[in-house]
């Protein structure tokens, strides 16, 4: 009598997150990132389960794509303090309750820190709170004191999660080497970017509304992208354009981004100081802009900054080559992993107004540059597709953990998707 021949099923990944494109009312390039890759992991024949944290409801009406939900926790009104160490708990129940061969987690707040050291935890380094705080040169101890400690407990759970890793999947080469730097050993580590839905979001430039507070005036854009805070370039972005505003008298600053923490971050007056006064009826403040609206303002713009002092990735950056605009973004950090100076865009040092003002001089003046660089990265952006990435990310996690072993039925989840 022969042995029984277990059944293979499909592989089972559990991701968990704080945003997702279409699910939560706030994304960043994180949460869009995974609406892409999720989905196209499911394509590989991958039962993907998703678990978000949000202080938003779920919106309704999604299509995932084949990925199911188990858990979409509300963390709406708990203090930092709460809210933390419970979305730890709350994971590892899930974990333990239905049981997973891989579980792909971000750094970011340390969802994964509770785990067992046993679990099959691969954590996408994407910028932990520890990193931004050293780049933004945010001095912890000037802080009040009730922050300093949801910093301290925060930076504490990112460093456990990370160090009971099984293995790190980075989103760039400069991500890893600055991980690096932060911690005396690490767990083995890859390198796999990001993705963006490079054709979804090209066609939804085409067809997007304008966004609110969009100017009416039939002149060149000079379009900021990101956070207004200093990490993200915005001094630098507003004093290159004063530097040139005289030069190019129509052309208008618009800054599509949502404000930093007003106690350390510049405010729109500090921003104006650096615009000569003749010229600051020109900058426009649109705020955050979201879903497909950014990329209307994308396909709108004369050229694009992505001036980051330092960035993990850049997703935004990856979504304006795909609509092939002008980019303008900085060396150093992780533009470089997909850009090249020059061929699909122009890249300046970081913290450097005057090269970012004759980068803006350099594609305002020359019609056929703008079109060359456009035309360059529609191409150079489908390096990042979801299915390249996904293809990329499963090999990478192959090599971390070796291969899943899928002998157990798939448990069903408790909602297939949020009430």
């Amino acid at each position: 009598m022969t042995d029984a021949v277990p059944q293979t099923h499909p592989e089972r990944w559990l991701v968990a997150t704080t945003e997702y494109a279409g699910l939560t009312a706030y994304t960043g390039g994180i949460g869009r990132h995974l609406a892409a890759l999720l989905p196209a992991l499911v394509a590989r024949g991958i039962d993907v389960d998703l678990v978000v944290f949000s202080a938003d409801t779920a919106l309704p009406d999604v299509d995932l794509g084949g990925v199911r939900i188990v858990g979409f926790v509300s963390t709406a009104g708990l203090p930092r303090l709460i809210e933390l160490p419970l979305r730890t708990r709350r994971l590892k129940t899930i974990l333990r309750r239905h049981g997973y061969d891989r579980v792909f987690l971000p750094e970011w707040g340390g969802l994964g820190s509770a785990l067992p050291r046993s679990a099959p935890l691969v954590t996408n380094l994407a910028t932990s709170l520890r990193l931004a705080n050293a780049v933004s040169g945010l001095a912890v101890a000037d802080l009040p004191r009730l922050t300093r400690l949801v910093v301290a407990m925060q930076n504490r759970l990112e460093d456990r999660q990370i160090r009971r890793s099984a293995g790190l999947i980075s989103i760039s080469h400069a991500m890893l080497s600055r991980t690096e730097t932060l911690f005396r050993r690490l767990p083995p580590a890859r390198v796999v970017g990001n993705c963006i839905d490079v054709d979804g979001v090209a066609a939804a430039a085409l067809r997007a509304p304008v966004p609110a507070g969009w100017p009416e005036a039939d002149a060149p854009v000079v379009l900021f992208l990101g956070r207004l805070e200093r990490r993200k370039g915005v001094t630098d972005a507003v004093a290159a354009f004063g530097a040139v505003s005289d030069r190019y008298g129509s052309a208008q600053l618009v800054l599509a981004g949502a404000s930093g923490d007003r106690r350390f971050e510049p405010d729109q007056a500090e921003l104006l100081a650096a615009v000569p006064p003749e010229a600051r009826e020109r900058v426009v403040w649109l705020g955050h802009v979201g879903g497909d609206e950014l990329y209307h303002a994308i396909a709108a713009s004369a050229v694009v900054l992505c001036p980051s002092r330092w960035e993990g990735f850049g997703n935004v950056a990856l979504e304006v080559k795909a609509i092939g605009r002008p980019l303008v973004c900085t060396t150093g950090s992780g533009f470089d992993d997909f850009c090249t100076d020059g061929e699909d865009s122009l890249m300046v040092p970081p913290d450097d107004p005057a090269a970012l003002a004759d980068a803006i001089g350099r594609i305002l003046d020359d019609d056929a540059l703008a079109t060359r660089l456009g035309d360059t990265a529609r191409v150079t952006a489908r390096r990042y597709t979801p299915t390249v990435i996904a293809s990329e990310l499963v090999s990478a996690v192959d090599e971390l953990l070796g291969p899943a072993e899928r002998h157990q039925p798939r448990p069903s989840p408790t909602n297939r998707r949020p009430s």
